[in-house]
């Protein structure tokens, strides 16, 4: 059975970030971020609790909302209100990224590894596992370990997912960081990271930690062949830079690669970013400028 280990300072960024984009203002925030109609551009997410986790057809919607709610309680983030993590995009024909992850890890023999940042309640990793992947080679991690918990109601699974679930702050000081459960359970381990509605949360200072602490998370052992890779979707910009308003900064695929040169210099690693806008309607909130976009984003280590 998998366990959920916290560390420190667990409350800090997802409340300072609800304050900044402004859902600390009930009324207008529930009326943008917050539906009550499920929207079911797919059925990807019914197809896993009516098959993974074997909730009955008709119970499904109610167990929806219910697992929503409470998440909604804890941080209200545009993607929990408006039910966008039930989409699972990211397995469709469209998404060529994550086609190869899954087919490197369930190919024989495969000793590749899987871990989603920002998961909330983990939904992707319980579809890979869906999907056929060892489990055991899954991992997810977010701030809040209450959104963890939350995917163990959702998907009915604490007793057989094998996956390990670690909640955690990636911008703790170095001294707390190198002793925390992220440091210690992820550094060297991995070969494939995902994480999506992550990144725009976070000054261009804050990335570039983020980032050096990603770097370390990938196996010493990768080829060319085999690379480190980090891919997933966030909002970009068509005019990149901060956000004056809330510290936050946006990319394009030239500062993005801009940001993941620093990285490399700092971590002796090289990295070439692949990012494209894609044709989707401008996010909300709208906080983050008329010129937000939602781009898809890949990052591959060059192994010479």
């Amino acid at each position: 059975m998998a366990s959920i280990n916290t560390t420190g300072n667990l409350g800090k960024w997802g409340k300072e970030t609800e304050k900044q984009l402004g859902a600390d203002d009930g009324g207008a925030w529930e009326k943008d971020m917050h539906t009550d109609v499920i929207p079911w551009q797919n059925n990807r997410f019914r197809e896993l609790l009516e098959n993974y986790s074997k909730i009955p057809p008709n119970e499904v919607e109610a167990e929806i909302f219910r697992i929503r709610d409470k998440a909604w309680e804890v941080v209200k983030y545009p993607c929990i209100g408006s039910f966008t993590y039930l989409h699972l995009l990211q397995f469709g024909d469209s998404q060529p990224e994550m086609q190869k992850a899954t087919e490197r890890l369930k190919a024989p023999g495969s000793q590749d590894t899987f871990l989603e940042i920002g998961g909330f309640i983990c939904q992707t990793i319980r579809w890979l596992a869906y999907a056929g992947v060892d489990s055991k080679r899954l991992y997810g991690t977010d701030l809040h370990a209450e959104f963890l918990e939350l995917g163990y109601e959702q998907f009915r699974d604490r007793e057989t997912l094998n996956a390990t679930l670690v909640a955690g702050d990636m911008l703790l000081s170095d001294e707390e960081y190198a002793a925390s459960p992220l440091a210690r359970l992820f550094n060297g381990k991995m070969s494939i990271v995902h994480a999506s509605n992550f990144f725009h949360l976070f000054s261009w200072e804050s990335q570039l930690i983020i980032c050096e602490r990603i770097v370390r998370f990938f196996r010493s052992d990768l080829s060319a062949d085999n690379p480190a890779v980090l891919f997933g979707r966030h909002i970009g910009s068509e005019k990149p830079g901060e956000v004056e308003k809330f510290k936050v900064f946006m990319h394009d695929q030239t500062t993005f690669q801009s940001l993941w040169d620093e990285v490399g210099k700092r971590t002796g690693t090289s990295w070439k970013v692949n990012m494209e806008f894609l044709p989707l309607p401008r996010p909300k909130p709208n906080i983050f400028g008329e010129h937000a976009r939602t781009v898809r984003y890949v990052v591959t280590q060059i192994v010479s």
